[in-house]
């Protein structure tokens, strides 16, 4: 759709989103224009790159589809040249697949799905309940298969790799046709992308790369890279937190597109994901696709560092968790805190914090005296934000 404009893609796609359910919510869900202002072109994206040795073309800029949104948000990324969505199948308690199902209906061969299904090594798992999760998964997406289908949120792959029930599974649905290449998401990097190096079961990896986080693994995202491993970077935005902060948009920048710039001048990422829960964030992040580096970008983000380097927790970092007398787990909650107060994401945030072990939340907290916060290397106040991020996660 060359030169595709916002009002004729909402009344275009409107005749059809009967479909999809959505028909009376588009137009108040798309971004305005002031009266009598012409209305510009909708940005496209503008390189696209190999996902490792897959044989899939990605584009720089992707669509993660972990909050709430409408599916024709989704068509219209699509639209827009987005042709690589991430979802999983805990994402809004499996609506997340549905909507990538319903927002992608007609456009499958066109589009790259990556789906996600975490694996408790600590339980036993079977190859028919891994086979069956991820039928029902395909269901959801409305196709008879899956591009990428990723372990999730996996810290450490021995589990996994010595684990023949899971690798006789994925085995299977890639026989079958119904998944086409495999691998994992991990907060843990730094351990398992050397573990990715040894195996051949990831053949695409999902990690944390931003500017305030992630320089650490750089080494390991090339060798993987070198390997012929797709890699895709997540938590871009560094904590998402400039919507409380001022300054951060530029006249021909703004903080998201900066970090999106920053992330993809790396050459040894394929794509990033960030969130596209709106027709705003689609036409917002798919603008800074194909755009170098520059002084302003670059300006903006050490603003936002200098704003938040002692608030931000880094997400992939664990070196509080050995001073914690209770053994509580840090990262993990005020994760969930990040998702709720920077994400806009405030009932799967308290969904997440209500499946963790009592034992791994802070409730001894307020009598603690906090060595966590002499731990932290980043002068974060852990003990105070773990208290608060309860406070906020069970209200």
């Amino acid at each position: 759709m060359s030169g595709l404009k916002r009002r004729q893609f909402i009344t275009s796609i409107a005749s059809g989103a009967v479909g999809l359910g959505v028909a009376g919510k588009l137009k108040a869900g798309m971004p305005g224009t002031v009266p009598g202002q012409k209305e510009a072109a909708s940005p496209r994206i503008k390189k696209y790159n190999d996902l490792g040795k897959t044989g899939l073309k990605v584009p720089d800029v992707s669509c993660g589809a972990i909050s709430l949104f409408e599916p024709n948000v989704l068509r219209y990324a699509y639209e827009c040249g987005v042709t690589y969505f991430d979802t999983a199948e805990s994402y809004l308690r499996m609506k997340g697949e549905a909507y990538v199902g319903q927002g992608l209906k007609g456009v499958r061969d066109k589009v790259v799905i990556t789906t996600k299904h975490g694996l408790n090594p600590s339980q036993r798992i079977e190859k028919a309940s891994i086979i069956k999760r991820m039928e029902e998964s395909l269901k959801r997406l409305q196709s008879d298969y899956v591009d990428v289908a990723m372990v999730h949120n996996i810290g450490d792959l021995t589990p996994l790799l010595n684990n023949q029930e899971v690798l006789a599974a994925y085995d299977q649905l890639k026989k079958d046709g119904k998944v086409r290449f495999t691998g994992f998401s991990s907060h843990n990097a730094k351990l398992t992308l050397k573990q990715a190096l040894e195996t051949d079961f990831p053949q695409v990896v999902l990690v944390i790369y931003n500017h305030m986080e992630g320089k650490e693994i750089e080494p390991l995202v090339k060798a993987v890279r070198a390997k012929g491993i797709g890699t895709v970077a997540m938590k871009v935005f560094a904590g998402s937190q400039q919507g409380n902060l001022k300054g951060l948009v530029g006249p021909e920048t703004s903080y998201p597109q900066a970090a999106i710039r920053w992330v993809m001048s790396n050459p040894d990422f394929d794509t990033c994901i960030p969130t596209m829960s709106s027709y705003s964030h689609v036409e917002e992040y798919v603008a800074a696709s194909g755009r170098p580096l520059d002084r302003a970008a670059l300006d903006l983000i050490a603003r936002y560092r200098e704003q938040v380097h002692d608030t931000y927790c880094r997400v992939s970092c664990s070196e509080c968790l050995s001073a914690c007398p209770n053994n509580v787990a840090v990262n993990d909650v005020l994760r969930y805190a990040m998702y709720y107060e920077n994400y806009g994401m405030e009932r799967q945030a308290m969904d997440y914090y209500a499946e963790l072990a009592p034992q791994s939340k802070p409730l001894g907290c307020e009598s603690c005296a906090g060595p966590c916060e002499s731990a932290c290397p980043y002068g974060l106040k852990v003990r105070s934000r773990l208290l608060r991020s309860h406070e906020i996660l069970t209200a």
